[in-house]
């Protein structure tokens, strides 16, 4: 019995070398006439079991490959779907904020605005009362009629209070 020969295994991102070909591939062949062509070429049960075997295994090994490479290809194309979806939701959430961000800042805008309107009739409002009250409470100045009639005033009652010193002075007799 012929062991098939078992050839170094072609790792799993390398492709099986393919060397061109000068002849055309042949017809496909259905099984039992594969089977009695083996057997007119002179292959034994077992060799015919053997070399199926590896028929077998090669065609595993192809059809791995290109399982492999098509699930490579599609988590490939998943993976550059998933990428795209995330850049779009970037995009979106970006925008998102950038809007919200624009109202909120129209919005502290408009309301600091109001406030500093309140504030400043506030403001006016009791400027105005204690404009008010100054008016009344500042003392106006001096007219000089004013001064003349403070000043005789003055005179009068201190020539008043001589006049009494000297009256007691006499009677009392300093």
């Amino acid at each position: 019995m012929t062991e098939p020969v078992e050839r170094p295994q072609v790792g799993q991102n390398e492709a099986p070398a393919h060397e061109p070909r000068e002849e055309p591939l042949p017809r496909p062949v259905e099984s039992f006439t594969a089977v009695q062509q083996l057997r007119e070429a002179g292959f034994s049960d077992d060799q015919q079991a053997a070399l199926t075997t590896a028929l077998l295994r090669v065609l595993a090994l192809w059809t791995q490959q290109a399982t492999r490479g098509d699930l490579h290809a599609e988590h490939q194309a998943r993976a550059q779907r998933l990428m795209q979806q995330l850049d779009a939701q970037r995009e979106d959430t970006r925008r998102d904020i950038g809007q919200h961000a624009d109202a909120l800042r129209e919005d502290l805008r408009r309301e600091v605005g109001q406030h500093a309107d309140t504030l400043r009739e506030e403001m006016r409002g009791a400027f105005a009362q204690h404009a008010a009250l100054l008016s009344l409470t500042r003392p106006k100045p001096a007219r000089w009629r004013d001064v003349l009639l403070w000043v005789i005033a003055t005179l009068l009652g201190l020539t008043t209070i001589g006049v009494i010193l000297l009256v007691v002075a006499r009677c009392v007799g300093f």
